[in-house]
């Protein structure tokens, strides 16, 4: 489970503040990254608002290049999920091209399978989601803290799935 944390919405344009991810096997948190990152350049007051994060907090903050190895190893050989998948996925791909270095991994959306599962709601976001089903979300725009929340999600996810699998087994 990755989420991220930007100076804005193009992935072309502006860049990462802060990585947080989450390891998940057997629906079970094994292992947690994170890290603030220096975009290189300052974080609009808007952002700073919503996130909390601020140009001093990422001032002395490691730039991608730094922790690119890292994340690379933390990732393994796992799946990439994310509430919105392709925006983080996005971001964090053009950093790794920056780099002309290759990130390919399977993607998953939490967003797009609480939408397939659980249809009906008036708002996907992870926010509101986590708000519906009663999942901690303390620190809502802060990397680690929304990961930790998606983790919810994807188990929420694959519980329905299995229902669904059980169901169609026994109706066979």
């Amino acid at each position: 489970m990755v989420d991220i944390e930007t100076t804005g919405a193009w992935s072309n344009g502006d860049r990462i503040t802060e990585i947080g991810a989450v390891k998940v096997r057997n629906h079970k948190v094994v292992d947690e990254w994170h890290t603030l990152l220096n975009p290189q350049r300052p974080i609009p007051a808007k952002i700073v608002q919503l996130t909390g994060i601020t140009n001093e907090m990422v001032r002395d903050a490691p730039v991608f290049a730094n922790v690119a190895e890292s994340f690379m190893e933390f990732m393994g050989d796992g799946i990439f999920v994310a509430h919105n998948v392709n925006f983080d996925y996005g971001f964090i791909a053009y950093e790794y091209e920056r780099l002309e270095r290759r990130f390919r991994f399977p993607k998953l959306c939490t967003c797009a399978g609480m939408r397939r599962r659980y249809p009906g709601h008036k708002s996907y976001g992870l926010g509101k989601l986590c708000e519906i089903y009663g999942i901690e979300l303390e620190n809502h725009h802060r990397a680690l803290c929304d990961a930790r929340a998606s983790v919810h999600l994807l188990n929420l996810i694959n519980r329905k799935r299995h229902e669904e699998v059980a169901q169609a087994a026994e109706a066979a």
